[in-house]
């Protein structure tokens, strides 16, 4: 007898230890403030407890859970799963509990969220845990995505919300930074594309000084959220990283020399696509489509290495040009790069939506992808556009292409074959789809998100129509660079 109590004391300790997220008081449970985000006006509660508790070992059942005030469960829970949702009550009001394995942000502001200016905020954020509060200015972001309903945001973390003195703040796995971006992802029809893409140029590319810099990335990371503002559930967003010289771990300015250099394509005025070579003047930020990100020092741009890099790659002879261009741009970079983008048919991001940076005085440039949304089958406002059959190209592409500097093409096409046994097989490419569709199925976040979200046609029909897409578009990639 003895050993069978110390069993279950044992058993017992281990359990209350496991469920730090939430304190169990017999039959009532009491979540964590912050854990969770209620949504009043759609009548859901989604709390962020442990993975899946399993309370009948112990014959004991939750009958009451104490959020904002006490809600009574409708059947007695014997198990918190993330594949169900709950029926629970408070004071004759009915709500849908769900039990959620991702980070939940909750955002509390009492200005007027813009986009223009940042407004202060409070930002609560769990996962598993941990469960912290921080001030930050939010806006929103975005061009296109201003005129969705379900919005973008931009975070800046501050000390306090009367200095706006910025702070770094550290999600999960990501680096630590006081810049952070919160994607809706209004338009990505089954909300997978851009966290895809994302993941799979960090898996195919890396910066080619990494062994100087071992944190350096070749691009942004981000995880997936779920996020209430205001006490309202606005759904499942990616909270992710933002393209800087602290990301790429570019030098920095020192002593009136221009070292790193990052600048960002942000719209369509030719020099990015390498198709016009405007004049520049330092007194702007921006030049031919470029905006200065770094270094901007005493409000002047440094537009001298960019513009005479662009005349290079536009005016160049083709002697010259076979001759210097290793020197200039990272052709392993080059190459990744319009592969990626090919694969995914990233119609925006040739001639803007995309980062040119240089790791120092002197080094050649580099691509740095950005804004991958309208990417596998659809175009920036979520629109289906079917195309397979193309290659998505710019002058410096077409260049390389077409005066093959020291084998570029042959360089080309072995790397899509090398790629195409890894990160660009089938089996790869389609389980990072099918992975996380799966993950927000069978776990009832696409439910939620429809709840608030309604879209015209089922998730499952979305995603037939991008594996189809993929297939017919790898094929096409296929028979393209064997007969390059």
């Amino acid at each position: 007898m003895k050993n069978k109590i110390q069993y279950l004391c044992g058993f017992l300790c281990l359990w209350i230890i496991s469920s730090c997220i939430y304190s169990q008081n017999s039959t009532k449970v009491t979540p964590v403030k912050g854990s969770y985000g209620i949504d009043k006006e759609h009548k859901i509660i989604v709390w962020n407890g442990k993975k899946s508790a399993t309370l009948s070992s112990i014959k004991e059942e939750i009958h009451s859970i104490e959020f904002d005030g006490l809600y009574q469960v409708q059947d007695p829970i014997v198990e918190l799963s993330k594949s169900k949702n709950y029926s629970i009550a408070k004071e004759g009001e009915q709500y849908a509990l769900y039990i959620t394995a991702l980070p939940i942000i909750n955002i509390t502001s009492t200005d007027t969220i813009i986009d223009d200016r940042k407004r202060l905020s409070g930002i609560t954020y769990a996962d598993k845990d941990t469960v912290f509060s921080a001030s930050a200015g939010i806006e929103f972001r975005g061009n296109i995505s201003l005129s969705f309903p379900k919005k973008s945001y931009d975070l800046e973390f501050w000390e306090n919300g009367e200095e706006e003195k910025s702070t770094e703040i550290k999600f999960g796995s990501l680096r630590s930074d006081d810049d952070w971006i919160l994607d809706g992802l209004y338009n990505e029809p089954i909300r997978l594309r851009s966290y895809i893409c994302n993941k799979l140029w960090l898996s195919i590319h890396q910066p080619y000084y990494l062994s100087e810099e071992t944190k350096a990335k070749s691009g942004i990371d981000l995880i997936f959220v779920e996020a209430f503002l205001n006490n309202q559930y606005i759904g499942i967003h990616t909270l992710s990283e933002q393209v800087d010289r602290k990301l790429l771990k570019l030098q920095k300015y020192e002593n009136g020399k221009v070292r790193g250099e990052l600048f960002k394509a942000s719209s369509y005025e030719g020099a990015p696509a390498y198709q016009k070579v405007p004049e520049y003047n330092n007194i702007f930020p921006h030049w031919g489509g470029y905006k200065m990100e770094y270094p901007f020092i005493d409000y002047k741009g440094h537009w001298e290495n960019i513009h005479a890099f662009t005349d290079f790659v536009v005016n160049s002879s083709d002697k010259e040009f076979t001759e210097k261009i290793a020197e200039r741009f990272v052709i392993d970079n080059a190459i990744d790069y319009f592969l990626f983008v090919n694969l995914i048919r990233a119609t925006d991001n040739l001639g803007k939506n995309i980062y040119v940076a240089r790791y120092d005085q002197g080094a050649p440039y580099f691509n740095v992808p950005w804004d991958l949304d309208g990417v596998l089958g659809t175009i920036q406002d979520g629109k289906r556009i079917a195309t397979t059959d193309d290659i998505l190209s710019n002058g410096l592409f077409d260049r390389l292409l077409k005066v093959n500097p020291n084998g570029y093409v042959t360089k080309l096409k072995n790397r899509w074959v090398e790629l195409r046994k890894k990160q660009f097989s089938d089996a790869s490419l389609f389980k990072s789809i099918q992975k996380p569709y799966d993950f927000f199925e069978n776990e009832k976040i696409y439910e939620r998100e429809l709840h608030i979200w309604p879209a015209d046609k089922s998730n499952q029909e979305h995603l037939d129509y991008l594996v189809r897409w993929l297939k017919e578009r790898l094929k096409f990639l296929d028979m393209y660079f064997e007969k390059l």
